[in-house]
């Protein structure tokens, strides 16, 4: 039989897409080694977003990261149109999303670089919501939530001034660059 954390997959604070993380992964990973036995407790923090090795991970985390490779190839098959050897990076995934190309495709037709990684990030939440389907306080309910914390994460330091700053920086080295030569 499965293992249920009730008390701790009931004290999460619920999350929503684009709105500001309640939660720091890193408190979650504190409170999961405080609530949960050690070894549920370290297959939750082998959890990522990106994963490569996927061996005894939860079932929802091993969907998710096969969701992600048709993810990522499909872009690939967009990127070909600017760059010969996008095909190249292409990893064997059979499974086909009807969800995806359309998103991709938006993505790649928006101007904004934040806006597109957000319609990709929207969509992997959705995939998300769609595999905790029927999980409400088992270790796949747990895995998907440090992955949508995670994609919260990617957002939380994001500033207009950041950004600002860091194209300055960049543009000012490329200046010196220039200038040097």
């Amino acid at each position: 039989m499965a293992k249920d954390f009730i008390y701790f997959a009931g004290s999460l604070p619920m999350l929503f897409f684009g709105e500001k993380s309640p939660l720091s992964v890193a408190a979650f990973d504190e409170d999961a080694a405080r609530l949960m036995d050690g070894e549920s407790c370290a297959l939750l923090k082998k959890v990522t977003l990106f994963a490569e090795d996927t061996d005894g991970l939860p079932a929802a985390a091993k969907k998710f990261y096969d969701w992600e490779t048709a993810l990522r190839n499909s872009t690939l098959e967009v990127r070909k149109k600017f760059r010969a050897d996008a095909g190249d990076f292409k990893r064997g995934n059979p499974d086909f999303y009807s969800n995806i190309m359309p998103a991709v495709t938006q993505a790649a037709n928006t101007n904004d670089l934040l806006e597109a990684e957000k319609i990709l990030d929207r969509l992997r939440w959705e995939a998300l919501d769609d595999l905790s389907a029927g999980h409400y306080f088992d270790l796949d309910f747990l895995a998907v939530y440090r992955i949508k914390l995670q994609i919260l994460a990617k957002y939380a330091n994001r500033t207009v001034e950041k950004g600002n700053q860091a194209l300055e920086d960049i543009l000012t080295d490329l200046l010196e660059a220039n200038n040097s030569n």
